[in-house]
């Protein structure tokens, strides 16, 4: 592949930044701020969320220092697993799941074209694949969450 002409590192990052830009002028965006205002005015989503994410960093402290396996990180998380449930019977909570998941999609396949586009020019490495990138094993207790299966 010849490449007709050099393009210097200002064009491509003037490139980058109208490509954040129209992600950030998309539907899928929008979609996700609108849901996030419902979210964040929804008292009881709120509070569940809220105790989640504190149950969640227990629970990841909890697997590193004791292991997956350990009875007290199982318990945990059976415990994390049911906020999760309490929280998805909530529809501003199930509306804002879906638009962060959609908004993730986007941008992950915004990245999956570009490392594609370079990956036949350049030893492109893709890296692990982590919470929020499609890789989750679902111990993030994020919004991979219902898509592992935990």
């Amino acid at each position: 592949m010849a490449i007709a002409a050099e393009i210097g590192m200002g064009a491509i990052l003037a490139a980058a930044d109208e490509l954040g830009e129209m992600i950030r002028r998309s539907e899928e965006c929008r979609a996700y701020w609108r849901a996030r205002e419902k979210m964040e005015h929804n008292a009881a989503a709120q509070r569940l969320f809220d105790e989640l994410k504190k149950k969640t960093n227990g629970l990841w402290t909890l697997r590193d220092r004791l292991g997956a396996s350990h009875d007290k990180y199982l318990r945990m998380k059976q415990e994390v697993d049911a906020l999760w449930e309490r929280l998805y019977e909530i529809p501003v909570a199930l509306q804002y799941k879906a638009a962060q998941d959609e908004l993730n999609a986007l941008v992950q396949e915004v990245i999956e074209v570009v490392l594609a586009q370079l990956g036949d020019t350049l030893p492109v490495e893709r890296g692990p694949r982590t919470c929020g990138s499609g890789g989750c094993s679902g111990g993030c207790g994020g919004s991979c969450h219902a898509s592992a299966g935990a």
